[in-house]
């Protein structure tokens, strides 16, 4: 059976970096170098992408069983979109191994509900689906795409850091699992109990920042919270400076 890929390297604070939907490790390339200043980073291909594209992703329990005997004791996650909301589920799952998290334009439901106004809508959602089925590259690269708007950035910065990406591509069967767990995740009636960083973008397509508040009302404190004023869904690649300055302060703290 195939296994999953990591690549663990560094020296300190055991920090496991888990990426987004349709990504693979390589979209921390901006602040790698940095982050191995911090701690012993450990950085994973999720099941079904990137190096673990044989492996199948599966339902939220079945990412969770797979990256169990990869996370170290006093283990701080670092997840991104998708990434986040295992990152959360993880730490609810071992409450005593994960010593905390940084959250990064995530969110402990990523779809609308009647009571959870700080999110996607299903109908957006479904519409990636629908494209997928139909045309898996030009999906992906509209996703990536998205994540930008609104963000002055590098535009051959971007592509390179596309290209790159791409060059090891999840399988379509991890981009539609992916997205099931997007659609019904929801892990607001068991916040996380470790110390939590939240960094949101105010420019975010996908992750509102109004999310701020939705926070706030899970009893998750203020000073957890920021929202860069200038960034979208990727802020670690749009503004790695102000980025690694919060998550420097963050891991000096604990």
């Amino acid at each position: 059976m195939s296994q999953l890929f990591t690549v663990t390297e560094g020296q300190g604070r055991p920090l496991v970096v888990l990426h987004g939907w349709g990504m693979n490790q390589r979209v921390w390339q901006p602040i790698r170098a940095r982050l191995l200043q911090q701690a012993q980073v450990t950085w994973v291909d999720l099941p079904g992408h990137g190096r673990s594209s044989a492996l199948k992703l599966g339902q939220l329990e079945a990412v969770v069983e797979q990256l169990i005997p990869i996370i170290p004791d006093g283990a701080v996650l670092m997840g991104w979109s998708l990434g986040g909301i295992i990152a959360q589920a993880l730490a609810q799952r071992l409450p005593q191994q994960v010593s905390a998290l940084m959250l990064i334009a995530t969110t402990p439901r990523f779809v609308v509900a009647e009571d959870w106004p700080y999110a996607l809508s299903a109908e957006v959602l479904q519409e990636f689906a629908d494209n997928l089925a139909q045309d898996y590259t030009a999906t992906v690269k509209r996703f990536f795409a998205l994540q930008f708007m609104g963000v002055r950035s590098d535009p051959a910065a971007l592509q390179a850091l596309r290209d790159q990406i791409l060059q090891e591509p999840a399988s379509l069967a991890a981009l539609e699992d992916g997205l099931a767990i997007l659609g019904s995740a929801d892990c607001r009636p068991t916040p996380v109990k470790q110390p939590c960083l939240w960094i949101l973008g105010r420019l975010d397509k996908l992750i509102p920042s109004s999310l701020a508040l939705g926070l706030q009302t899970l009893h998750y404190p203020a000073e957890q919270i920021v929202v860069l004023p200038k960034a979208a869904h990727l802020p670690f690649v749009t503004h790695p400076d102000e980025f690694m300055n919060l998550v420097e302060d963050f891991m000096h703290a604990l």
